[in-house]
């Protein structure tokens, strides 16, 4: 078994933490994805360049369009996809190293 102390620290301070957070955006993706085909959401933002009214335009948040809402929920699946190939290798992966990857 591996002693050094650099070692320790650093799966302590950086892989883990950075693993929880790895886990906990597989989990909540997999969760959006899932509400998203069960609702529907592919077709209600289709592809364009329709902006969204969700008030961003009064605080001063960044303009979204239906096609960015729609490319957002494609890369989601792509990186659940990616978490899941290989009998789930890169998930379980993260997950083994992961302390807390339920919350968010």
């Amino acid at each position: 078994m591996a002693t050094s102390a650099q070692q320790r620290t650093i799966c302590n301070t950086k892989f883990r933490p950075l693993a929880d957070r790895v886990g906990q955006l597989y989990n909540l993706s997999k969760a959006l994805q899932a509400e998203a085909v069960a609702e529907g959401w592919v077709a209600l933002f289709p592809t364009s360049a329709e902006v969204i009214d969700d008030g961003a335009a009064l605080d001063g948040r960044t303009l979204i369009t239906f096609a960015d809402i729609a490319s957002f929920i494609t890369d989601i699946s792509s990186f659940v996809t990616d978490m899941e190939t290989a009998g789930n290798a890169r998930r379980n992966r993260a997950l083994k190293i992961a302390v807390n990857p339920e919350q968010f």
